[in-house]
């Protein structure tokens, strides 16, 4: 009932036009960076490891660009580098080198968000930092006027952890109005009821696949898909439970109240469960530009990526493995990207190397429509034992990584040179924490 209710006081808001977003601050950063190389192996023709090659690659290593436990990194079609693990929206434009910040005028204290590019060459992003006075904080940076603004976001759930942020392109018509694209927010408790956007700023409307299935019995036999350029910058990390699928529609995975799939409809905005002819759907989703389905299935230590070209009916796939004695811990530590327009999927993946923990890293040729693994990065020392959760010593709360246009990667990781940590409340601690590895 608190549900429902909550629901209902939220949906009543309207839609809105113009949102009444403050001018952010833009202010120089100076994070630690450093020069770094780890060992990647080049995968050969042959299912033999006979032509495998092995070497280092150089990494730029940019430290306190997230917060105490994870960092949320996305890059847009001109090679801008965006991270909001913590309070702030950080982003460079020359591979870590320089950094800048987008902040609001009030301070901010230790928050966690994340953040897409949109349609346009605009950025949305989503932050809540409950130390500071529990601030849901939402950012947009409009192409068109090259500004950022920031707004208050002052309706969500008392405890509103790891708010997840997905993009959906449109066009739209809203109560008469066409707005570009729409982004929905997921804040913990992760029931399935939604807050959307219209204007990249206000989140006062509510959308929740499980009830949408109970009031439309209809189900959808076959994926939405649309080819359409912004897909391959527009993904977001791949834990989210919102996946665009293309002219306006967007795929969901089962939440608390439905175990079905749902597909949202964007001539009314509501979701419809989806049930294939051709199976279940498993494991995790992207689309890229051209409406390819990309899917990343987690098996023991290995995984498979497969491309489909009709909607999940026929797969061609490619298997990845991970080095001998490390194991996949599956779930928050896995995350992926579908790039067409680069050729390139990167798969990454925070591991479990027996006593301590690691970070490796695949690039997939995706150029043809058969996938090939190409190269793995060993990436960090591999020499902390970190988890994810309030109360771990050393904390890795998730994976997350960005293709570059130009074909590089940027990931997280973690190790024992990753750190201290830094919060805007004190100066550096002895707490380890994670950091990005920037492929140079």
């Amino acid at each position: 009932m608190l549900v429902l209710a909550s629901v209902a006081i939220m949906g009543a808001f309207p839609a809105q036009g113009q949102a009444p977003g403050a001018p952010a601050q833009v202010v120089d950063y100076e994070p630690p960076t450093r020069i770094a190389k780890y060992k990647v192996t080049k995968f050969g023709r042959s299912a033999s490891p006979r032509d495998d090659r092995t070497s280092k690659a150089k990494f730029r290593v940019a430290e306190r660009t997230g917060n105490c436990c994870e960092n949320y990194v996305t890059a847009d079609r001109d090679g801008t580098l965006y991270d909001l693990g913590g309070s702030y929206v950080n982003f460079t434009n020359d591979s870590g080198k320089t950094w800048q910040s987008v902040r609001p005028i009030q301070p901010l204290v230790n928050g966690e968000g994340s953040l897409a590019v949109a349609p346009g060459g605009d950025i949305v992003a989503v932050e809540w930092d409950p130390y500071s006075g529990d601030h849901l904080m939402s950012y947009k940076y409009t192409a068109e006027t090259k500004e950022w603004q920031y707004l208050e976001a002052p309706l969500h759930t008392p405890f509103y952890d790891r708010p997840w942020l997905t993009v959906v392109p449109g066009p739209f018509t809203i109560r008469g109005e066409e707005v570009p694209y729409i982004s929905f927010v997921d804040g913990y408790p992760h029931f399935g009821t939604l807050l959307y956007s219209t204007d990249g700023l206000t989140y006062t409307q509510t959308s929740d696949p499980s009830i949408d299935q109970q009031i439309d019995a209809e189900v959808v036999r076959k994926l939405p898909i649309k080819a359409d350029p912004d897909l391959d910058w527009i993904q977001p990390n791949s834990q989210s439970p919102i996946v665009p699928l293309g002219g306006g529609s967007a795929l969901a995975p089962p939440g608390l109240f439905s175990d079905a799939w749902s597909v949202l409809n964007p001539e009314t905005l509501t979701w419809q469960a989806v049930e294939l002819d051709t199976g279940e759907l498993s494991g995790r989703y992207m689309v890229d530009s051209k409406g390819r389905l990309h899917n990343l299935k987690t098996i023991g230590n290995n995984f498979e990526y497969g491309i489909s070209l009709d909607g999940g009916r026929t797969w061609k796939s490619a298997t990845g493995s991970l080095p001998k004695g490390v194991a996949s811990m599956g779930g928050m530590t896995v995350d992926f990207r579908a790039n067409a327009e680069v050729g390139i999927a990167a798969v990454g993946m925070h591991v479990d190397r027996g006593p301590t923990d690691g970070d490796i890293m695949f690039k997939v040729d995706i150029s043809s429509n058969k996938p090939r693994v190409i190269k793995r990065y060993e990436i960090g020392l591999g020499d902390i034992d970190a988890a994810s959760g309030v109360g771990q010593d050393i904390r890795f709360d998730f994976e997350t990584l960005a293709i570059l246009p130009d074909g590089r990667v940027a990931i997280s990781f973690l190790d024992s040179t990753t750190g201290p940590i830094y919060s805007l409340t004190e100066t550096a601690s002895d707490r380890l924490g994670p950091a990005l590895a920037i492929e140079l």
